[in-house]
């Protein structure tokens, strides 16, 4: 491997910060039981209070495919849900969900959770790809809640070192807005509307909502790593030019000044592409850098442009904060358990995930009037969350292990933002990604340990090039830089030439003539293979903006959160709902016309008919027309067909093509579609 001054790997000097960390213990079964029935219990005795009746419990074939899609967030395999249902043993729901939250299906479930409600962006530059990955790894690991947002909200540095300043960073240049995400998603209230005035609605003034920002009033988006490499540099030219040194000596002080900039911005010209993304990558702390009032504030509490100092909204009051400690104060005061929402905020977010539906709804716009429709089981969850401290596994296996998870869904559906009494959960449609997901189950069976090492790896690479680069001597940044900036000059050309060949070719497709079309595009592809054999000649990877995460796609059987995100608008998750990542939770299952057009012709859907799909390979090895149609059965329904549906179905099993018609009438089915 050809070692340049720029793409020095320094493999095993470097602590991989995103690397994952060993899985925590997980609570004891015995106590995970008794706390879920505990749960039951309160319910159950408010149900009664209001003379509400639960309702029964699901049969094995409804439970078996609602515990898949709800904890690893596909649908069983035909062999996964025979195995269950064959098994005759009585503890067998028990087994099913410690085996399934304990796989990496769970992993993958909870990340599309989070990633959504986090509005991570995996190929948002640089960062993107680090916060990614290191969200996922902490997640695989079970690393509690409180922790992974403490240290989101208290994070700086480079995103190579520290990638959780990926949480800032996705909102480069938008503090304001970062702060009423931030109290949105993890204290559940909407204060957005207090950024410009006071709330209409509710009782946040503009003054509170700037005292809150005011804690991560000091976030600079600059580089101190950047800084340190021009030092570096910099110094090196002083040593290495004695004469300008003596020279400058010899000066008056305003020449000397005038001297010293222009010396330093010849620097950072030579330095300007090598660390252009730098500054975009990393947080730093600046403490003598205040949240000012906007010109326009109108209240008589203060005068525009003032200088704040930062307070908190509820909880314990915080003051005289040390400016380097802003952001630190602040993520103690969110993540504590004396904070009143932190806590039950989660708690309740992931009931939703669970039975459908809030305890509190919505789930991010809290007030002091709310009591949830069952207070005893919310003050209780909260306790629970406490007591697993913070581990999301945890608690929503005790939330699986309910005997509400395992009771028939309401025939009624809950009007959002109202109270629901849970007599059962709520019906559902498949989310986005588990529509996608269980498409790859009916087309290439498990692959929840189908692992996309792409990202990790770039993202090593990532690491290991910039380490590299910061550990170089001020001589070898130096030529870096000047290699940077030619790569630069050579990319130019590159464009240049580039749009000159595409739009000769745009002249020639116009007027008909394939043969100089044909020509032009070949040059088209010589411009660029000689352009990328330039770049790793020269060795750019840094420079070039390796560590993002596009390229890193996923193959064709991987599930949703090895991708990417967020997916592009026109792929089948988007379709259904998918997030774009925007805002907090924003994914959807609202029905639409493409998305049925999608079913009846989609290329992912039509892939479950692909003569290389398990479900194709199963049907044509089976000959007999009833094990067919049990086999569909169990593939799509994780059922067996009844006495009445093998009366009405049995003759199209017997026919290659109406079995094949049969299929697609079920993939398309609201059996299948919903979460029953």
């Amino acid at each position: 491997m050809k070692c340049t001054a720029v793409t020095i790997l320094v493999l095993g000097s470097i602590a991989l910060v995103a690397g994952a960390a060993p899985r925590t213990k997980p609570m004891e079964l015995q106590e995970v039981l008794r706390v879920a029935s505990a749960i039951d219990q309160l319910l159950e005795k408010d149900l009664k209070a209001r003379k509400l009746q639960p309702l029964p419990i699901v049969p094995e074939d409804v439970f078996v495919r609602r515990a898949y899609l709800n904890i690893v967030g596909r649908i069983p395999t035909a062999m996964e849900a025979s195995r269950f249902l064959d098994d005759k043993t009585p503890d067998k729901r028990t087994r099913l969900i410690e085996q399934l939250v304990s796989s990496p299906g769970y992993d993958s479930s909870a990340f599309n959770y989070f990633a959504d409600l986090l509005r991570l962006q995996t190929t948002h530059e640089q960062y993107g790809l680090g916060w990614h990955v290191w969200l996922r790894n902490s997640l695989a690991a079970d690393k509690p809640w409180n922790r992974i947002v403490h240290e989101m909200l208290s994070a700086e540095g480079h995103a190579s070192k520290n990638p959780a300043v990926g949480y800032y960073l996705r909102d480069r240049g938008m503090l304001l807005d970062n702060v009423s995400n931030t109290v949105q998603v993890f204290l559940g209230h909407q204060i957005g509307c207090a950024q410009c005035h006071d709330h209409p609605f509710d009782k946040w003034t503009q003054m509170e909502y700037y005292e809150l920002a005011a804690f991560s009033g000091g976030i600079a988006y600059r580089s101190e790593e950047a800084r340190k490499a021009i030092t570096k540099v910099a110094e090196h030219s002083k040593k290495n030019h004695p004469r300008m040194t003596r020279a400058l000596k010899n000066k008056d002080k305003s020449e000397r000044v005038k001297s010293q900039r222009t010396f330093y911005r010849r620097i950072n010209g030579d330095m300007r592409y090598l660390l252009r993304y730098f500054s975009r990558n990393e947080i730093a702390e600046s403490t003598r850098q205040e949240l000012k009032l906007p010109d326009d504030y109108q209240y008589d509490d203060a005068d525009p442009g003032e200088a704040i100092e930062p307070a908190t909204l509820f909880g314990a009051r915080v003051g005289e904060v040390k400016p380097e400690e802003r952001r630190r104060v602040f993520a103690d005061w969110v993540t504590s358990t004396e904070n009143p929402y932190f806590t039950k905020v989660i708690a309740n977010r992931l009931w939703r995930r669970t039975f459908g539906h809030g305890l509190v709804d919505p789930v991010d716009d809290w007030n002091s009037k709310l009591v949830g429709s069952h207070p005893e089981v919310l003050a209780y969850i909260e306790k629970v969350m406490m007591k697993v401290n913070y581990r999301t596994s945890d608690f929503e296996r005790i939330l699986y292990h309910t005997r509400l998870f395992q009771r028939q869904v309401s025939p009624e559906e809950a009007t959002p933002g109202t109270d629901y009494y849970f007599v059962g959960p709520q019906l559902r449609r498949m989310s986005a990604e588990e529509l996608y997901d269980s498409f790859t189950v009916l087309a290439f069976g498990n692959t929840d340990d189908n692992i996309n090492t792409s990202l990790e790896y770039k993202w090593e690479n990532y690491q290991s090039d910039i380490h590299g680069l910061l550990n170089l001597s001020g001589n070898k940044l130096l030529e870096a830089g000047r290699a940077a900036k030619e790569m630069e000059e050579q990319r130019r050309i590159y464009q240049r030439k580039n749009r000159e060949i595409q739009t000769a070719m745009n002249k020639a497709r116009g007027a008909g003539n394939s043969r100089e079309f044909e020509r032009l595009r070949q040059r088209q592809q010589a411009l660029r293979r000689e352009g990328k054999s330039k770049q790793q000649e020269m060795g750019m990877s840094v420079v070039m903006n390796r560590g993002s995460g596009g390229g890193a796609r996923a193959a064709i059987n991987m599930r949703a959160s090895e991708h990417p995100s967020p997916f592009k608008p026109t792929h089948v998750v988007r379709q259904f709902g998918g997030s774009d990542r925007n805002t907090p939770e924003a994914a959807h299952t609202d029905a639409t016309v493409p998305q049925a057009l999608t079913l009846l012709n989609g290329q992912v859907a039509a892939s479950t008919e692909n003569r290389k799909s398990k479900v194709f390979e199963a049907l044509a090895e089976i000959t007999n027309p009833e094990q067919r149609l049990e086999y569909l059965f169990l593939a799509f329904y994780a059922s067996r067909p009844s006495e009445a549906e093998k009366k009405d179905l049995l003759p199209l099993a017997e026919d290659r093509d109406d079995i094949f018609t049969l299929a697609r009438a079920m993939l398309t089915s609201k059996r299948y579609l919903f979460v029953q």
